[in-house]
Order: C-alpha cells, then structure tokens, then sequence
C-alpha cells in the first residue's frame, strides 16, 4: 500500500510538533522523528532540509502573529488607550492568536529553541515595561514573567478555542485588577 506524499509530510510535522513539545528542540533528533514516523531518517529530506526547517513550519506563523501583537503595544494610538482599553484590546488579540496557532506556541514556549523563547520573553518584558503605568521596573518585569508563565500554562491546559479564549481574558481580568491595585495603593 502506498502512502500519500502530504500524509508522510502531516506525520513528521505532527510527531515532530509532540517531540519538540516533550523532549525540546535540542533533544530531538531527526533520527527519533524519522522512528516516530515509521520512515528512515533519509526518507524526511524529502519534505524538509533539515531539523530547523521543521521546526520554523510549525512555528513560523504562530512566532510572527504573537510578535504582532507585541509590536501593537507600542503603536501610538495604542499608547493613547486607558489601561482597561489596552488590556482589553490586548486580550482578544492575544486571544484569537493562541486559538488559532495553539500547537506552534506550544512549541515555542515549551519546546523550542531556547534563543525563540527567550526572544519572545524578552520582547514581551521590554515593551511591557516600556507601556506600563507602573513606575517600578523590577514589578513589571515580574508581572511579565508572571504573564508569560500563567498564558503557557492556559495554552498547555486547554484546547478548545473558546475555553482558550475563556482563560485568556479571565487571566488577563486578573492582571488588570492586580496592576490597577498597583497603581491606586502604592503608587497613588
């Protein structure tokens, strides 16, 4: 029986997507996706170049959207917004991104490449700061680690894009509450 070019493409890009989740990009071989595959080693250049190859197609899209949505924390209309506007708007962006790139921001924040995840950790951090209303540094560092760690974990936990989308904001609300509390008691 022979079996379809775009099946063998679907497989290595499914097995690979578990692997780079379970064990991360260092520790995934070609080799062991080529075994997860039922294929030979040989067999996956015929559909990527490499093992990086793989890896940018499961998270090239995902990678470039969530940089969009950093990248509209700093645009000037944006800046204008309340903090409640910004939040708002922030949520349902980031919402509908990780609903729709699920699987590839897995990857990326659970088993990427460490240079990917730092990048976007840091990314968030800066302009994180950058726009926040809370003068103190080190707590909206803090809040973004807190951010970053807690959407990993909505992401990992669920996916059904509306209970994605559900978490998103609740935890969104949550940080919204926290950074106006911030703001009202000990900045005030």
């Amino acid at each position: 029986m022979q079996i379809k070019k775009e099946e063998v493409y679907k497989k290595i890009l499914t097995e690979s997507e578990k692997l780079f989740i379970r064990y991360g990009y260092a520790k995934t071989s070609l080799k062991l996706i080529a075994d997860k595959c039922y294929i030979s080693k040989s067999n996956i250049y015929r559909y990527f170049s490499s093992k990086e190859e793989i890896y940018e197609t499961l998270v090239g899209e995902a990678r470039r959207r969530i940089l969009e949505v950093a990248d509209r924390m700093t645009a000037p209309d944006f800046i204008k917004k309340s903090l409640k506007m910004k939040i708002t708007e922030i949520t349902y962006r980031l919402a509908d991104v990780v609903a729709e790139h699920r699987s590839g921001l897995l990857v990326m924040l659970c088993g990427c490449r460490d240079d990917d995840r730092e990048f976007i950790t840091k990314r968030y951090i800066r302009i994180f700061t950058e726009r926040s209303q809370v003068p103190d540094n080190d707590m909206n560092t803090l809040i973004a680690k807190i951010q970053i760690f807690a959407l990993t974990d909505v992401i990992m936990s669920y996916e059904d894009p509306a209970e994605l989308k559900k978490h998103i904001l609740l935890l969104m609300q949550y940080h919204y509450v926290g950074i106006n509390g911030l703001l009202q008691n000990a900045y005030a």
